[in-house]
């Protein structure tokens, strides 16, 4: 197989990329996308990169929603090689799989003591030199009415009016961006809403509410302003529409070679962004051909549970994370040394 890594570089990473080599150090914010058991396919170069960007320490932004601000939290552990292994673990859990109605709210819950225990949520409240932000969608209070409000928003959204900067007087959907510290300007000016800074005890609830998928677990309530319910970041966020930058260059590892603004922006490929055209941008995603040989020939999602059952399912997401492996290996051969071998499959 050729490559199995589709690399799209902006221009400004790339010429320089191109001029100096590839070096960590020249970036500063890492992003993280929505996507559920879709992260599998990453976890090899999650594998590399979460160690390589702890070797080449900086202060860095890291923004993730749903699944990615779980992936993302592992990176910034003293160990981020046994968080992944431990979110792997869950995710195949096959005890998990046997239950017929699993409580997904529950697990969850368990899932944050599990992955990252009190020494990992303290690594997260501390928020220095590495802070994470997790995205949070805020509706109003009550969830008697939040399927009405939630097709509102996606009929607001497909109307071409989508808009996570500022809460509707009907609760619609609302960006919060939970972290250690206050918002710094550059990340509020490209992905502006409201913002909450964690205390330290409340790291569990807004890892719980980013990851809220809405039928799937309990909207979180008691984290957010005026009591409105927390749900996932995706429905705000799913791959960011717009990439935030602070003073060098962002890397994005990413189950696709496009973005897809939000949630309720899937139906729509026009509004897909073209991550060449970002060009403080750095995105990894795996190969169509890579994708085309995984166990099903293709990336995990939430529709597998219903095709795959118990002990099959776990096998199966298993050994979709074992072949990601390969994407690793790639991206540690194409950056070895000064990335010389990336600087020539950029310039071909």
């Amino acid at each position: 197989m050729s490559n199995p890594l589709i690399i799209h570089a902006g221009r400004a990473v790339r010429e320089r990329i191109l001029r100096d080599g590839f070096r960590y150090d020249d970036f500063d914010v890492v992003l993280g996308a929505a996507g559920g058991p879709k992260w599998l396919v990453l976890y090899g170069l999650d594998a590399v990169l979460a160690p390589a960007l702890g070797a080449a320490p900086r202060p860095r932004t890291f923004v993730g929603a749903s699944v990615g601000a779980w992936r993302l939290a592992a990176y910034l552990q003293a160990d981020p090689q046994g968080a992944l292994d431990r979110l792997l673990a869950r995710y195949r859990d096959p005890a998990f799989f046997a239950e017929k109605r699993p409580d997904m709210t529950k697990r969850f819950e368990a899932d944050v003591s599990a992955v990252l225990g009190q020494a990992g949520l303290d690594a997260l409240a501390e928020g220095a030199p590495n802070a994470l932000y997790a995205v949070v969608t805020a509706f109003g209070a009550g969830r008697r009415n939040l399927p009405w409000r939630l097709a509102l928003t996606a009929l607001r959204n497909a109307l071409g009016s989508r808009s996570f900067a500022q809460a509707s007087a009907l609760g619609l959907g609302q960006r919060v961006l939970a972290g250690p510290a206050p918002v710094p300007p550059w990340l509020r000016a490209a992905l502006p809403g409201a913002e909450l800074i964690l205390r330290p005890e409340q790291w569990p609830a807004a890892l719980l509410a980013t990851a809220a998928v809405p039928g799937l677990i309990r909207p979180v309530e008691g984290l957010l302003a005026g009591n409105a319910l927390g749900l996932d970041g995706g429905i705000a966020d799913y791959h960011f529409g717009a990439i935030p930058r602070d003073k060098g260059f962002t890397l994005y590892p990413h189950f696709y070679p496009h973005l897809v603004p939000g949630w309720f922006d899937k139906p729509f490929a026009r509004r897909r962004l073209d991550p060449r055209s970002v060009e403080h941008l750095l995105l990894l995603a795996p190969s169509p051909a890579f994708v085309a040989g995984l166990p099903g020939g293709k990336i995990p999602d939430r529709k597998d549970p219903q095709t795959l059952g118990g002990a099959a399912l776990g096998a199966r997401w298993g050994q979709v994370a074992e072949a990601s492996r390969a994407l690793g290996d790639a991206w540690a051969a194409l950056t070895e040394g000064e990335g010389q071998g990336l600087a020539r499959a950029l310039a071909s």
